[in-house]
C-alpha cells in the first residue's frame, strides 16, 4: 500500500533500527512491543534489514541485532551532527 520509501515505512523502519541501536539482541517479541508494530509488518521490516546486510537474526531463538559494522556507521553519524 505505501511505497518503502515513504514517510510511514522510513518512520517505522527507524522506530525498530532505535531500539536495535544498542548492539544487543532483542527479541521479536520485545521489538514488537516497543514499536507497536503488529507483527506481520516487523517481520518484513525485519527481511528487508536482513537481506541488504543491516541486521542479523537468530532464527532459532527470534532474536535480532544490528550488523556490527551497520551499527558503526550509525554512531560515525550522528557524531558527525
Amino acid at each position: 500500500m505505501c511505497s518503502l520509501w515513504g514517510r510511514r515505512v522510513t518512520k517505522t523502519m527507524a522506530d525498530v533500527l532505535d531500539v536495535l541501536a544498542d548492539g544487543e539482541w532483542h527479541a521479536k517479541k520485545d521489538i514488537s512491543e516497543k514499536t507497536g508494530l503488529k507483527q506481520e509488518k516487523l517481520e518484513a521490516i525485519i527481511s528487508f534489514l536482513r537481506d541488504y546486510g543491516f541486521i542479523v537474526v537468530d532464527t532459532d531463538r527470534e532474536l535480532v541485532r544490528l550488523n556490527e559494522n551497520f551499527r558503526m556507521l550509525l554512531l560515525f553519524q550522528e557524531a558527525c551532527r
